[in-house]
């Protein structure tokens, strides 16, 4: 049985009619309501068949519709020239590769420039300092004042070795000449027998040193007055002991190589003082004036022009024929220096030459 619509109830007839007429009636686009339970069941059914039906289609549309917006994407884009300067990962990779290799070439060159740069600053302070050692060489040979003082000091030092030995010498013979004498427990005032004899050796070696420093000659008497000495500072030796401890070969030795050796020290220093004395006297001269300054030259000038005015009778003379210093003065025009000058010429010319007669 159908529910009432309106209060009022179909009969089998009413609905059958109901039915017929829905079926021949054409589709709206709005639902009919159906009375009929019958066709409303089988309403809901399809209901619930169409859903299915138009989601495929659906998703159909949509799959379809993003297909064509990105085939117009890619035609759009496809194009570009960034997409063909693009690099790819492995490009990358390669391209920082090249550049880590030419970074570590770069670090090598600077390596070796700064070496090179250093190597070249180190050569150039090393030639600097040669050139400033052949600069002072050159300067030292070249000025006579710089090479007397080195060859002086050499001469200094070379003549410590020879005073060394002299003076050891001495201290041995000492005690070798008080054993001789009085022997070893003898008195202490035998120890100053060699010194006594020795200390004019000393003196005149040093008076022969002080000679060749200011470029004299040594006399042949020093010499023989040093051989004399080293003969008799022998004998002392020699003699004394020989005579208390004897004549052994062993003590002559020992008192015979000592005084050599003075001897040989004697005769070194002879010879440092003949070698250097001519030195010193080369060096002497090359620092005496060779060469007339210009104040002796304009003195020598002032001179013969001042002769030359007296003859002419322009400048007046006294009794000696010396012309006074401001005659000389207005005669020139010269300051009063130079014509004071002049005129010590003249009084030195009158001194040193007899006058001659006309």
């Amino acid at each position: 049985m159908s529910a009432p619509t309106n209060g009022h109830r179909f009969t089998p007839d009413e609905l059958a009619s109901e039915t017929i007429a829905i079926a021949l009636s054409p589709d709206t686009s709005e639902p009919t309501t159906l009375e009929s339970p019958y066709e409303e069941q089988d309403e809901r059914a399809a209901t619930r068949r169409r859903p299915l039906r138009a989601d495929r289609g659906n998703d159909d549309v949509r799959h379809l519709e993003q297909e064509v917006r990105r085939a117009r994407g890619l035609v759009a884009l496809q194009d570009d020239q960034a997409l063909q300067q693009a690099l790819s990962s492995r490009e990358r990779a390669a391209d920082r590769k090249v550049t880590e290799k030419l970074r570590a070439l770069e670090r090598g060159e600077k390596l070796k420039a700064g070496k090179n740069v250093a190597r070249l600053a180190q050569r150039n302070r090393s030639d600097e300092e040669w050139a400033g050692r052949a600069r002072r060489s050159r300067e030292r040979l070249l000025n006579p004042n710089r090479r007397l003082a080195a060859v002086y000091r050499r001469y200094v030092a070379l003549r410590l070795g020879p005073a060394f030995v002299l003076f050891a010498g001495v201290v041995w013979n000492s005690d070798r000449v008080h054993d001789g004498l009085v022997g070893p427990d003898g008195t202490a005032l035998a120890y100053l027998v060699e010194p006594l004899a020795s200390v004019l050796l000393i003196v005149s070696l040093f008076a022969q040193a002080t000679a060749v420093e200011h470029g004299q000659k040594v006399r042949r008497s020093f010499v023989l007055f040093d051989v004399g000495f080293l003969i008799a500072s022998l004998l002392l030796m020699v003699v004394p002991w020989g005579l208390r401890f004897g004549w052994s070969a062993g003590d002559l030795l020992a008192n015979t190589i000592p005084s050599v050796l003075i001897a040989g020290a004697v005769v070194g220093w002879h010879v440092l003082n003949r070698l250097f004395s001519d030195v010193f006297a080369d060096l002497h001269d090359e620092l005496s004036p060779t060469r007339l300054d210009e104040v002796t030259t304009d003195v020598v000038v002032l001179y013969e022009r001042s002769k030359r005015e007296i003859a002419a009778g322009r400048i007046p003379v006294n009794d000696i024929g010396r012309p006074s210093t401001e005659a000389i003065r207005k005669a020139f025009g010269i300051g009063k220096g130079r014509a004071q000058l002049t005129g010590d010429a003249f009084d030195a010319v009158s001194r040193s030459l007899p006058p001659t007669t006309s």
